[in-house]
């Protein structure tokens, strides 16, 4: 899904797209959903292309503790400036606030909405993706979900042998 600039006028471009869902790949084998996403925002022309948006979607990931995969709500904003050659762009030619923008090249005929998605999608992931916030994982033991239930299994804890001094004391 492409947006070509000739169809920018002098006044800006409203977007309002819906775009269906897809895979996104993280890593080298890891792929998580994206669901059915809302791209909105405005495009104008000044110094390149500036174009201020928001996306609404939901991503479905793996949480990293307990592995089972759980939708993340996602609700993004993003200012991106779009030059063919990112030196040409100054302070005075942009309407948008430069220090919350983030440069991007372009071959200068179309923007890529597709891209744009995947992009923004992949910078409002968590780095630790969680199901909820009291995830008690797995079991170290057995690999019992412990969300789901208890194990019979007991943590062996390590006693630190410097501390040792202190159990004699008690």
């Amino acid at each position: 899904m492409y947006i070509e600039t000739k169809e920018i006028g002098p006044e800006g471009l409203i977007v309002d797209r819906v775009i269906e869902a897809f895979q996104l790949r993280l890593r080298d084998s890891e792929e998580i959903r994206v669901g059915r996403s809302r791209l909105s925002g405005e495009l104008l022309k000044a110094g390149g292309i500036s174009f201020s948006g928001d996306i609404e979607t939901s991503a479905t990931l793996p949480c990293s503790r307990c592995l089972e995969s759980y939708p993340l709500p996602l609700d993004l904003h993003f200012n991106l400036l779009y030059t063919v050659r990112p030196e040409h762009a100054t302070r005075t030619e942009s309407r948008v606030d430069e220090e919350r923008v983030t440069m991007t090249q372009f071959d200068g005929g179309r923007i890529d909405l597709a891209a744009l998605l995947a992009e923004q999608v992949y910078l409002g992931l968590p780095l630790k993706p969680l199901c909820r916030a009291d995830c008690r994982g797995l079991c170290p033991q057995c690999g019992t979900n412990r969300n789901q239930g208890t194990c019979g299994c007991q943590e062996a804890r390590a006693e630190d042998p410097r501390l040792l001094i202190f159990k004699k004391l008690l």
